[in-house]
């Protein structure tokens, strides 16, 4: 397969810049690496990237999480983060 220097460019960006940040995140989550000090920093890391992604869809919306509410991180607050990374993960991978 023939690509051009635009396309390698452009997969690299999309890798290091969405792919990895929200891998790397899931990740954390899987292990168990966030406390309750971290659902801020978590809240504003999934609006932007939904609105990234909303914003490559043409689709406005206000991507304000239900969870900013959560002040406690325990396996419901975790399984939702997990949820929502995973398909902002699943949707930048089809890029």
């Amino acid at each position: 397969m023939i690509t051009n220097n635009t396309e390698v460019l452009n997969n690299f960006i999309i890798e290091v810049s969405l792919i990895d940040p929200v891998k790397k995140i899931v990740k954390q989550l899987e292990e168990g690496s966030f406390r309750d000090c971290d659902i801020k920093w978590l809240n504003d890391r999934l609006k932007s990237f939904t609105e990234l992604a909303c914003e490559t869809l043409n689709v406005k919306i206000d991507a304000q999480p239900e969870t900013t509410n959560y002040t406690q991180f325990n396996d419901y607050v975790k399984a939702k983060y997990l949820s929502y990374f995973n398909i902002l993960l699943s949707y930048f991978k089809s890029f």
